[in-house]
């Protein structure tokens, strides 16, 4: 899969803009402030119709403009497709091949990237959800039915709140919803499971690779019920043990909307035992795992975004991970100037100059 063309309209600092890529490495460079990101923020939008930075969609949207417009063209296994997002003040709309789609499920997963940003390194401290948030992103992006039963759940998640909040018990309704809740869960649960276990077949050793020490790097499911039992089973026992609490304080407090995923590095959260540096490594192995993962799933490769990453990374762990994404994988990588290591090689550059782009370097 590659991005041949990207074209944006009233989107971020963008008047109006088309960008022609190659299918290999593509290198993005300019001065701070000059809209990089927001090249690669469009991409990301365009693979999961939300960005990576804020929630507010009307955000995107150029001062003084009434919509934002972003597009791109796509090549996968032989044939040729467009996908379009209009973000305007009532929401927004999505189109693929120029025709309208209804659900954005129809939408994600058309285009997949992976994305690497400075700003990722939060999500080893920030709260639980974040690191769901996480999760369920990169598997909805290969599997719609995911994205159905999270969806599902968590509008039933919402009526078994609100009847957790009546002064009278409906315990026959309540066990409905909880039959429900409970069919939901196991599409999803088994999705994560898939995921964390595919996941740690590449992180050790990529994390070996481009860190050179002998670590070992895992993910870490955190479920709502043992790991390794009957989830439908398991899961009716969580919801009979945990129901009175649940009457008392109001609310589900169980399930997999209070799951978690933990980075551990020889065992230990790397909260505790990894330094800035490490957490950089890992996070970036983790990123190439999810590579896999897409490919390993769909059977098609993704699009991978590096926002600034070479400046983080000293010379040695730069042409590592240009070894490792160069043959494979379509790459978009920004940064303020081109590393000497890349002027030789066969990439295609840009500069970015107050939201104009011009096209030059080594093509």
């Amino acid at each position: 899969m590659i991005v041949t063309d990207l074209r944006l309209r009233n989107f971020r600092n963008y008047e109006q803009v088309q960008v022609h890529f190659s299918p290999g490495i593509n290198m993005i460079t300019g001065r701070n402030a000059q809209g990089k990101t927001n090249l690669l923020e469009s991409l990301v939008y365009l693979s999961l119709t939300r960005s990576f930075r804020i929630s507010n969609d009307s955000a995107l949207i150029r001062n003084d403009c009434e919509f934002a417009r972003a597009g791109c063209t796509v090549q996968e296994a032989g044939r040729e497709f467009q996908l379009d997002a209009i973000i305007h003040n009532k929401g927004k709309t999505l189109s693929v091949n120029r025709g309208t789609v209804r659900r954005t499920s129809e939408f994600v997963g058309k285009l997949n990237t992976v994305l690497f940003s400075p700003d990722d390194l939060g999500i080893f401290l920030d709260a639980p959800r974040e690191r769901r948030r996480l999760l369920d992103q990169e598997i909805t992006k290969v599997s719609s039915g995911y994205l159905f039963a999270l969806q599902n759940y968590r509008s039933l998640l919402k009526d078994r709140n609100a009847l957790l909040k009546q002064h009278s018990r409906d315990d026959s309704y309540m066990a409905i919803l909880e039959e429900r809740m409970i069919e939901q869960s196991e599409t999803v649960i088994s999705g994560r499971r898939a995921f964390i276990e595919r996941i740690n077949r590449y992180l050790p050793d990529t994390y070996r690779s481009l860190s050179e020490e002998p670590s070992e790097v895992k993910l870490v499911y955190q479920s709502c019920i043992p790991i390794d039992n009957d989830i439908k089973s398991s899961m009716k026992i969580m919801y009979d043990m945990s129901r009175e609490k649940d009457y008392e304080f109001r609310t589900t407090n169980n399930g997999i909307h209070r799951e978690d995923i933990i980075f551990t590095m020889n065992g230990e959260n790397v909260i505790s035992c990894a330094s800035q540096g490490q957490k950089r490594m890992i996070l970036l192995a983790f990123k190439l795992a999810i590579l896999h993962y897409i490919e390993e799933v769909s059977h098609k490769t993704a699009v991978l975004l590096l926002d600034d990453v070479l400046s983080e990374l000293d010379h040695n762990r730069q042409q590592k991970l240009m070894r490792m994404i160069q043959k494979p994988y379509q790459c978009i990588i920004t940064g303020t100037e081109l590393p000497d290591f890349l002027k030789q090689e066969a990439i295609t550059e840009f500069r970015i100059e107050h939201g104009n782009v011009i096209q030059g370097g080594n093509t």
